[in-house]
């Protein structure tokens, strides 16, 4: 039976480990953009909803905010998979996720300093990794495919495409031309939101929370 990646044989206990690690990572990425407007909701007391994600920082959700981040990095840091791969492009998303925590966003709507600069770099690079393991290194496989990892395989490229899109699309939505007819619907926030959900489905399909193997 194939399984994802090259899976060799391991103690039960690690597989488990792996399978589990993979859920968390999903469930955390899946979880930042809700904890962060219902938890603003009631701490904050407004019913108003943030620019973006990293506009949390300036509310009273920044330690939700900061340690959801760090827990999803000390997850990756900690996840080596089974090649060098895996684990390099994982430690590397998880050193990046340190610096969207770390490197917080602007108060203002200026975002034109150093600070907020690097925060949009490490996020833009920290997507686009997690969107290369979705695409290239999550649809590997040891021997024939199951039907089951053949489904999970268009998932993590279908997840693995929404992130891209969504990585580019900020940028772009931030176009003065193009951001005046659509701030109102807090665009970047929005595909955070989706860039987020589909890095969270496609680690909890990693972790057979999905489309497990009969």
């Amino acid at each position: 039976m194939a399984t994802d990646s090259q899976t060799p044989t391991r103690p039960d206990s690690l597989v488990i480990s792996y399978l589990t690690l993979r859920k968390l990572v999903g469930l955390l990425g899946i979880s930042l953009v809700p904890v962060m407007v219902v938890g603003s909701f009631i701490f904050d007391h407004t019913n108003e909803i943030q620019v973006s994600v990293s506009a949390y920082y300036h509310t009273n959700m920044r330690n939700a905010l900061v340690g959801i981040v760090c827990g999803i990095s000390l997850f990756l840091l900690s996840y080596n998979g089974y090649t060098w791969e895996d684990a390099w492009a994982s430690k590397l998303a998880g050193v990046f996720a340190l610096g969207i925590a770390f490197l917080p966003t602007s108060a203002t709507g200026d975002k034109s300093d150093i600070i907020s600069t690097l925060h949009y770099i490490t996020s833009g690079i920290f997507f686009a990794i997690l969107a290369y393991m979705s695409i290239f290194l999550f649809t590997r496989s040891a021997g024939n495919m199951t039907p089951q990892k053949k489904k999970r395989n268009r998932v993590y490229r279908i997840c693995g495409v929404i992130m891209t899109v969504c990585v580019i699309g900020i940028p772009v939505s931030g176009i003065p031309a193009i951001h005046d007819h659509i701030k109102s619907i807090r665009p970047t926030l929005i595909l955070e939101f989706l860039a987020l959900t589909a890095f969270g489905i496609s680690w909890l399909t990693k972790g057979e929370f999905i489309l497990e193997d009969k």
